[in-house]
C-alpha cells in the first residue's frame, strides 16, 4: 500500500512540476528573446530543445551495456514530442505556424539527415558519436548567429524611448524573465524523471510487461515536457515557442543524446527498430513539415497525429 502511495505521489507530482514549469516558461521565453534580442522561435529551439533527463537517460543505458535502450528511447521519445505533443495541443486550439518556423525546420531537418543515415547502417561508432556533439554545436552557433529577427529586435530596443513602459534591455527587466524561464526549465527537468519513477513503480506493482513499460511509459515520461508545453503553449496561444521547441528537441535528440550515447560506448542499432520505430519516426517529421508549410495544425490534423502516436505505440508492443 505504501508503494503505491508512493508511486501516486511521484507521478501526481512530477505532472504539477511540468504543468507549472511550462507556464513559467512560457511567460519568461517571449520577454527573455527580446532581452537577448533574438526571437522567440529561435529562444524555444535552444533552451524548449534541450533535454537534460533524455541525455541522462541515454547516457547510463549506455554506460550500463543497454544500447537498445538509449537508441529506443531516442527515436521514441522524438515520435512522442511530434505526434502526441503537437497533436494534443492542436487539439486544445488550433495551431497558426508562421513563415519564419520554415527555416527553422529545414536547418533541424538537414542536421537530423547525419544521425539518421548512422541508425539506418546500423551503429555509431564513439568517433560518430562525437561528431554528433560537435554537429550539434555548430548548429547551435549557426541558428543564433543567423536569426534576422535579433538583429531587428536589437536595433528596435536601442531606439525605443526611454518612457515605454517597458524597456526589454534594461537590466532590472531582464532578471524576471530569466528566472522565470530557468526555473520553468528546472521544473520540468525534474518533474520528467519524476513521472518515469513514479510510472515504473506503478508498472511493477501491476507486473506490465517492461517492454510495453519502454515503448509507452518511459517514452511519455522524458517526452512529457513537449507534452505539458503543448497544453500551455495551446492556452496562451504560443505555437512558436512549442514549435520550435519540438524542431530543437527532435534534432537535440538525435544529436546530443544519441551522440553522448555513443562517445560513451559504442551504439549498434537492431534491425527491428531500424526496419519499424526509425520509418515512423521519419514519417512523423515529415508530416511536421507538411503542416509547418501548410501554415496551420487544425483539430482534425491534431487528432490525427493522437491517432498516428496511438498507432505507434500499439505497433512497438505488439509487432
Amino acid at each position: 500500500m505504501l508503494s503505491l502511495l508512493v508511486a501516486l505521489l511521484l507521478f501526481a507530482g512530477g505532472t504539477a512540476l511540468l504543468l507549472l514549469g511550462a507556464d513559467w516558461f512560457l511567460d519568461g521565453a517571449g520577454d527573455l528573446a527580446r532581452v537577448l534580442g533574438m526571437s522567440a522561435l529561435v529562444l524555444g529551439v535552444i533552451l524548449a530543445g534541450l533535454e537534460p533527463e533524455e541525455m541522462l537517460t541515454a547516457a547510463v543505458a549506455s554506460a550500463r551495456g543497454a544500447p537498445a535502450l538509449a537508441v529506443g528511447n531516442v527515436v521514441g521519445t522524438n515520435v512522442t514530442i511530434v505526434t502526441a505533443a503537437l497533436g494534443l495541443s492542436a487539439l486544445l486550439c488550433p495551431l497558426v505556424i508562421s513563415r519564419g518556423v520554415r527555416r527553422q525546420a529545414l536547418i533541424a531537418t538537414l542536421v537530423s539527415l547525419v544521425p539518421l543515415l548512422l541508425l539506418f547502417l546500423g551503429s555509431v561508432s564513439q568517433a560518430e558519436g562525437i561528431l554528433l556533439l560537435a554537429l550539434f554545436v555548430g548548429y547551435t552557433f549557426f541558428l543564433v548567429r543567423t536569426d534576422r529577427e535579433a538583429i531587428r529586435r536589437l536595433a528596435a530596443s536601442e531606439n525605443e524611448d526611454d518612457d515605454e513602459r517597458e524597456t526589454p534591455g534594461h537590466p532590472r527587466e531582464a532578471w524576471k524573465p530569466l528566472l522565470l524561464t530557468c526555473g520553468g526549465l528546472a521544473a520540468m527537468a525534474v518533474g520528467g524523471p519524476s513521472i518515469v519513477e513514479g510510472a515504473l513503480r506503478l508498472a511493477e506493482i501491476s507486473r506490465i510487461d517492461q517492454g510495453a513499460v519502454g515503448a509507452t511509459i518511459v517514452s511519455l515520461g522524458t517526452g512529457a515536457e513537449m507534452l505539458a508545453l503543448g497544453v500551455s503553449a495551446a492556452r496562451k496561444k504560443r505555437s512558436d515557442v512549442l514549435v520550435g521547441g519540438i524542431l530543437g528537441s527532435f534534432a537535440y535528440n538525435l544529436l546530443v543524446t544519441l551522440g553522448l550515447a555513443a562517445a560513451i560506448h559504442p551504439l549498434p542499432v537492431e534491425p527491428r527498430l531500424a526496419f519499424l520505430a526509425l520509418p515512423i519516426m521519419i514519417a512523423a517529421h515529415l508530416a511536421l513539415l507538411a503542416l509547418i508549410w501548410y501554415g496551420k495544425i487544425p483539430r482534425l490534423a491534431g487528432s490525427l497525429l493522437i491517432a498516428a502516436y496511438l498507432a505507434y505505440l500499439l505497433a512497438v508492443v505488439l509487432v
